[in-house]
């Protein structure tokens, strides 16, 4: 930093010298022993000058060193480029000639203009050295700050109160439960001193980005009714070693004043990764004075942190040992019901009318988190609204929907018949492989296109659960192979097929290469084919064959049941889109309730082809 100023001080001194070299170099020559530089002049010869002298026009002539004559008349400035040796003694004579410049009528810029200018650069140049000196010194006296004050950055650190509780928080019971025992030891901290346990010191919570790590880490504060003290982890690294950890230093230091309390810790890789990666020593220490920070306590002063993450496996494993971060907890996508139930709170307060199902919609929008429902919500008013209406519908919901899913709007404007028609048998085949080979529910199919370049799409609901079968998983990618499949049928040569599978065709090796070298499903047995070295040959040549195999079952599913194909891609070029039971009438299932729930249905086949 001193070494750039000194060098920018050198630059400008230099600036100054070279500008004012150059004004008096202009002074000098303006004032110099020489008529009027800027005055214009008529060159005439010997004769005109001494016919006008004659006439009695000229008054006095002015010689310089080069033998130039310089003369006025009533009719002008004129100049004689170089006297004969004939006129200059006639000039003595009549004693015309004159020792300093002829008074002209001046035309140009002023002396006065460049004294203005001088003044005017030397102002700029002073102004540009003392603002440079200004920054300079303000950039030392702020680092000497921030050395000082490790909590100087303004909003690292915010206190309050949350007014959050479990009852506001959808969609994890489980968590709720396992965090009981902790808001009970913040509730009351003798309880712990009396049966001789320590509180824990801290909670990692990690999952997916919109789960509500946030929002549960309030929540727990607020049922709890303790203070709640928060930061996020990029807010503890800076360029200046060491300031990361005295404003560590300065975050406990707060909580100790408020315990019983919670510190939390929003993004704590920023800080937390595991160290020896990176060459970041800041970043290394502020992760040790959180160490420190966390052996510090003995369990009694009711300080429990919360951290959040979206990659656990970021973390440096001397972090989340035990007695530092004793707990991590995952937060993880909601299931149906936990769907339902958040929906339903974000329902509150908007106008939704009869024509809205928050259980359908709960059913349809598998792998949302909680963010992404509010946001479906919110947007479904923001489109009523533009729309000018003063109730929320289905069909809004439905926009919603679309534009969350296909991350675009509806694409407006007429298709060619042909496209039509191929992209409807497309999204055809994913829907009737689904039913034919999964459990899979299809909310919907739409062939309607999306600014986000997809030309439709087939909404799938799968069933939730942790684990997946082999059959499933082939099954899967079936699924994905059934638009292009479809295509194949349709139009009878591989030639014609289309480029619209690309993004199936993605997510299907994606699926291959875990059923091989992750699950162990393939023909090289219950190993992970990704961790010996130059196993890629192997597990493309398994993979290759796996996926033509499975592209031809496909072809002969479709192939069979080619009736079925052609009336679910009819209506969906008649309608554009088709729900669940219209796909189930196309399809000829019968689908009987066995009680008045809409949560015990069973389904029988007939008919299908």
């Amino acid at each position: 930093m001193v070494k750039k100023s000194k060098a920018m001080n050198l630059a400008v001194f230099i600036a100054v010298i070279v500008a004012l070299t150059f004004i008096i170099n202009s002074a000098f020559n303006y004032f110099s022993d020489k008529p009027e530089p800027l005055v214009q002049y008529q060159e005439v010869t010997n004769v005109t000058l001494l016919k006008d002298i004659e006439e009695g026009k000229v008054d006095h002539v002015y010689v310089d060193k080069n033998q130039s004559a310089y003369y006025k008349t009533e009719n002008g400035n004129f100049k004689v480029p170089h006297l004969n040796d004939e006129v200059l003694p006639i000039l003595e004579v009549n004693q015309l000639v004159s020792s300093s410049p002829v008074a002209v009528e001046e035309s140009g810029i002023s002396p006065i203009v460049y004294i203005v200018l001088a003044i005017a650069v030397i102002a700029i140049v002073l102004r540009i050295i003392l603002g440079a000196i200004g920054k300079t010194t303000a950039s030392l006296m702020q680092n000497a700050q921030a050395m000082r004050e490790g909590n100087s950055k303004s909003g690292t650190i915010v206190q309050e109160r949350p007014n959050v509780t479990f009852a506001d928080v959808a969609g994890c019971d489980e968590l709720k439960e396992s965090v009981q025992n902790d808001i009970e030891c913040l509730k009351n901290p003798k309880m712990l001193e009396e049966i001789g346990a320590r509180m824990p010191k801290g909670i990692v919570l990690y999952g997916p980005p919109g789960t509500g790590k946030t929002l549960i880490a309030k929540a727990i504060a607020g049922t709890a009714g303790v203070p709640f003290i928060s930061a996020s982890g990029s807010d503890f690294i800076e360029m200046y070693v060491g300031v990361g950890a005295k404003r560590i230093r300065a975050l406990y230091e707060q909580a100790k004043k408020c315990a019983p309390c919670i510190v939390f810790i929003d993004e704590i890789d920023a800080i937390g990764g595991k160290r020896g990666i990176s060459q970041n020593s800041e970043r290394d220490q502020t992760i040790n004075a959180l160490l420190t920070e966390l052996d510090g306590f003995g369990g009694k002063e009711g300080i429990l942190t919360i951290c959040a993450t979206n990659r656990l496996d970021m973390l440096d494993s001397a972090l989340i040992r035990p007695g530092r971060f004793d707990k991590q907890l995952a937060v993880p996508l909601p299931d149906k019901q936990g769907r339902y139930d958040i929906l339903m709170r974000h329902a509150k307060g908007k106008k939704l009318d009869e024509t809205v199902d928050i259980k359908n919609i709960s059913e349809k929008t598998t792998g949302f988190s909680g963010a992404e429902l509010e946001a479906l919500l919110n947007e479904a008013a923001l489109i009523a609204i533009r729309r000018k209406k003063r109730w929320i519908s289905a069909e809004e919901v439905e926009d919603a929907f679309f534009q969350v899913v296909m991350r675009g709007n509806k694409k407006r404007g007429d298709r060619e018949a042909e496209e039509n028609k191929l992209i409807a048998y497309h999204e055809a085949g994913h829907a009737l492989v689904t039913k034919l080979l999964t459990d899979d529910e299809v909310p919907s199919v739409t062939i309607v296109g999306s600014t986000s370049g997809a030309g439709g799409v087939t909404f799938r609901s799968p069933k939730e659960t942790t684990v997946r079968s082999k059959k499933y998983l082939r099954h899967l990618i079936q699924v994905m192979y059934g638009g292009r499949a479809a295509e194949y049928v349709l139009l009878g040569d591989e030639d014609d097929i289309t480029t619209g599978a690309s993004a199936d065709i993605k997510q299907a090796t994606e699926l291959i290469k875990q059923y091989i070298g992750t699950y162990g499903m393939g023909k090289h047995g219950m190993l992970d084919i990704d961790q010996f070295e130059g196993s890629d040959k192997a597990l493309l040549d398994e993979a290759s064959e796996m996926a033509k195999n499975l592209y031809d079952e496909t072809i002969a599913l479709l192939d069979a049941n080619r009736g079925t194909l052609d009336r679910i891609a009819g209506k969906l070029i008649e309608k554009e889109t088709i729900n669940g039971d219209e796909l189930d009438e196309l399809m000829g299932l019968k689908v009987i309730s066995m009680d008045n729930s809409d949560s015990n249905i069973d389904a029988e086949i007939e008919g299908v082809d």
